[in-house]
């Protein structure tokens, strides 16, 4: 058994001081430091102004308690299910808010002092709003709304922790009372914390939850609307809810939350969405970078913290956080009832649930609403700039700023709502303020490139900041949702160029690009890096590709899958695919081979396994002479798209990318067909070249000619079209020619001949290695064996006289030198 590591001492320091910290808050009287922050003279102007909530805006206790306990128990008893009313009882007193008035007296006033100092604010007396007031725009109905008694639904996106407590702030200013979010369990196991988070809070298990808990908590949240009260949700919980990572807005998933909040009988519900905005993220480069907890003090600078503190012990470090955080908004738009968007679902012709239909429309609203900020368009016109030489960065930030009004204006109908410092000052003070803030949270450092750019200090948190400010990653509001699916480097490299491909043309401004890859570890690594560990991880991905390894966010609205996984993948990967799409969707097959099962060609394995489909599936293949790294390069090359004729010419147009050819056929399981072959014979041709196993037929142009005879046999036995293999058509006889004339194969047939005598020349062995370390290309795959071996099945099961395959196999596989 192998001894474990021992952890360093570097390691065990950190955990211990970790221990001692979490200790160390959990003792600290949290309410008393508050109420000592709320009588010192940093927070006098709110002490004066701030008041309770008042009933009815603070939800009865003991009123949803009881609601919900009655629907819980009508639930179960439904359910047939067995339980009790001690599991009830005690998953409703987890669940619970707790509201304490004087404790609340205390934490909302203080909340008030921290958000005004930690951030930038244009009013003092109203934050997170413009003076215009256009955040606040649709208040007055929001009010009337609930002088009528109706219960409403704060439907938010998720940037930050602190994200609740904006919105409480923004809503206090309007005296609209206070909602109760969701927080996971993992947030109350420090007793002060709890005591404080409890006041607007309910509780959610995001792990190991029963049957009687949901039921608990669906009856609460629909307890919170039936009884007329408030509660905020945030559309983008993924996985427990998470908060963006890489700061896209997300394609909101089910939330049993929502489902209990717009479960009502015979009374209305208020929905609003909700678009919080900000100029620095606390959590940034936690959240894109694993930055570390630190990153929440991030900007204070240590000699001026130092320096307050020395001066002044008690308040030093609180004076040092002025301002640290920015600017930040809070955007309510119009408020929508509930009896509006059922009207509206009962139209909609997508097939959606209703929460899923309201949670979509609320994603598109706040898609819309979120505020566009300084320092998000100097990240996305920097990111333009380093890639385009001629280009200064005055000039990218003004296209990027164009194209984002353009966009807005195509996809919404009306500008974006840029930040009121945009709109007031030109675009040198707009550059300098968010080369200042990207400075200031580490994202950037100073110092200037060889092109006099600024340099950047973490990429993947200048692209988190740049995603902020894009409304078009992973879109709600996309019309064409593709996918690329699959596990490695052939996925990766034609995610890489069709999100480049697709970045700056307008056509595909609508649209969203998904890369899914099911290894929860291979996804969060490239979602973090935006690249592929190995041979190609120079090449990071664009910025409107989305990763994920959750196959129903990945696949639910998707119209164009494009299929490369492993061949022995392949059905489990379009079986999980067909399970989750919702729409006519079209897949695309670049993998291609032998089933080592069936022997049966990639195509075949497809065209099998979407018999009986729940929706309309047409199936395409694409192939070609070209390798991962041509794709990645921008090298020349053409493929073939074969299938459907109806949207043949659409498909290919998303893959046409100059100087990437692509040329169309109807042939699918030629196209296929063709490709193994060409690998096939290419590989053996480059062998004959060398070698003098085969006499009389050493010039590769012979071979070709009449291994083009002998594809034509292969192509009767698999009832592929014959004209894909004439002297015209554009696979066949290129991929011979650039398979047997490459660098992989002629150095494979090298090392062959080398090892010739040794008894080590079988493909299997030399197919899983590299050619040499450090090699630019991996050489064929072990695909490649797995193609001679199914071959060699076929030819014997139907008898198919093909004399160069035989005298191949036998030469590369079978141990020993064929007879010509």
């Amino acid at each position: 058994m192998a001894k474990s590591r021992k952890p360093s001492l570097l390691q065990r320091l950190a955990y211990g001081w970790r221990k001692k910290a979490i200790t160390t808050i959990g003792n600290i009287e949290l309410i008393k430091r508050l109420q000592q922050l709320v009588d010192s003279k940093e927070g006098e102007y709110w002490r004066e102004r701030y008041s309770p909530y008042q009933p009815p805006l603070v939800p009865d206790q003991a009123l949803l308690f009881e609601k919900a306990k009655q629907f819980a128990l009508e639930q179960l008893e439904a359910q047939d299910h067995a339980f009790s009313l001690t599991e009830v009882d005690a998953a409703l007193n987890d669940i619970s808010c707790q509201m304490d008035e004087e404790v609340h007296r205390v934490a909302g006033t203080a909340s008030h002092i921290i958000m005004g100092h930690f951030f930038q604010h244009q009013m003092e007396n109203r934050h997170f709003c413009s003076p215009d007031g256009r955040e606040q725009a649709h208040a007055e109905l929001l009010r009337e709304y609930q002088k009528q008694g109706l219960g409403v639904v704060y439907l938010c996106n998720h940037s930050s922790h602190i994200d609740e407590f904006i919105v409480d702030e923004a809503l206090d200013s309007l005296r609209l009372g206070m909602p109760l979010f969701a927080a996971g369990s993992n947030l109350m196991v420090l007793p002060n914390l709890n005591r404080v988070l409890k006041l607007g809070s309910y509780t959610v298990q995001r792990r190991a939850s029963g049957r009687v808990y949901l039921a608990c908590l669906f009856s609460y949240c629909r307890a919170i609307s039936e009884t007329g009260c408030q509660q905020g949700i945030f559309l983008e919980a993924w996985h427990g809810g998470a908060r963006s990572r890489d700061g896209s807005l997300r394609y909101p998933r089910r939330l049993i939350t929502l489902r209990g909040a717009l479960a009502l009988e015979n009374r209305d519900l208020v929905i609003q969405p909700v678009a919080i905005s900000y100029s620095i993220v606390p959590e940034d480069l936690y959240l894109a970078a694993n930055g570390g907890a630190w990153g929440w003090v991030r900007g204070m600078g240590f000699w001026r913290s130092l320096g307050r503190l020395l001066l002044n012990p008690k308040w030093g470090l609180w004076r040092a956080g002025k301002g640290l955080y920015g600017r930040a908004y809070c955007t309510f738009t119009r408020p929508r009832l509930l009896s509006e968007l059922k009207e509206m679902h009962a139209a909609d012709v997508g097939g959606m649930s209703l929460d899923e239909f309201v949670a979509l429309t609320a994603m598109k609203e706040v898609a819309c609403a979120k505020k566009v900020m300084a320092s998000q368009l100097v990240a996305r016109g920097l990111i333009r700039a380093r890639k385009d030489e001629h280009l200064s960065l005055s000039a990218a930030l003004k296209q990027e700023r164009d194209q984002l009004i353009e966009y807005h204006q195509a996809t919404f109908g009306q500008a974006p709502d840029l930040e009121d410092f945009i709109l007031n000052n030109d675009l040198e003070a707009v550059l300098n303020d968010g080369l200042k803030s990207l400075r200031k949270r580490k994202v950037l450092k100073l110092g200037k490139d060889r092109r006099g750019l600024p340099k950047v200090s973490s990429e993947r948190a200048l692209s988190f900041y740049a995603t902020h400010g894009d409304r078009r990653l992973y879109s709600p509001t996309a019309k064409e949702n593709v996918v690329v699916a699959g596990a490695g480097d052939l996925s990766y490299a034609w995610a890489y160029l069709i999100g480049n491909r697709t970045l700056e043309e307008k056509r595909y401004l609508n649209a969203s690009f998904t890369l899914y890859d099911s290894r929860s570890e291979a996804a969060t690594e490239m979602l973090r890096e935006r690249s592929l560990t190995g041979l190609y991880q120079e090449f990071r991905l664009p910025k409107n590709v989305f990763i994920t390894d959750d196959s129903t966010s990945a696949f639910k609205k998707a119209n164009l899958v494009i299929l490369a996984p492993p061949v022995d993948q392949l059905k489990e990967q379009i079986d999980a695919c067909l399970r989750d799409v919702e729409l006519p969707v079209r897949l695309v097959l670049i993998t291609n081979g032998f089933d080592p099962v069936t022997h049966k060609l990639s195509f075949q394995v497809a065209l099998e396994a979407v018999q009986g489909a729940r929706v309309p599936v047409s199936l395409y293949a694409l192939a070609g002479p070209v390798l991962e790294s041509d794709l990645l390069k921008g090298m020349p090359g053409k493929v073939v798209l074969a299938g459907p004729t109806s949207g043949l010419r659409e498909v290919g147009h998303l893959f046409r990318w100059p100087p990437l050819q692509v040329v169309v056929g109807e042939d699918p399981l030629g196209l296929h067909l063709a490709t193994v072959l060409a690998e096939v014979y290419g590989v053996w041709i480059a062998y004959a070249s060398l070698s003098k196993e085969a006499e009389g037929l050493s010039n590769p142009g012979s071979y070709a000619t009449e291994a083009s005879v002998e594809a034509l046999a292969w192509a009767e036995l698999f009832g592929a079209e014959k004209e894909t293999f004439g002297s015209i058509s554009p696979i066949w006889l290129a991929s011979l020619s650039a398979v047997s004339l490459s660098k992989q194969a002629l150095a494979l047939a090298s090392t062959m001949l080398k090892q010739q005598g040794k008894r080590k020349e079988n493909l299997s062995l030399l197919f899983s290695n590299k050619l040499k370390p450090g090699a630019e290309e991996p050489e064929f795959s072990a695909k490649l064996t797995q193609s001679f071996i199914s071959l060699k099945f076929h030819a014997d099961r139907q008898g198919l006289s093909v004399p160069i395959f035989q005298q191949a196999y036998a030469s590369l596989l079978g141990g020993g030198a064929g007879k010509s």
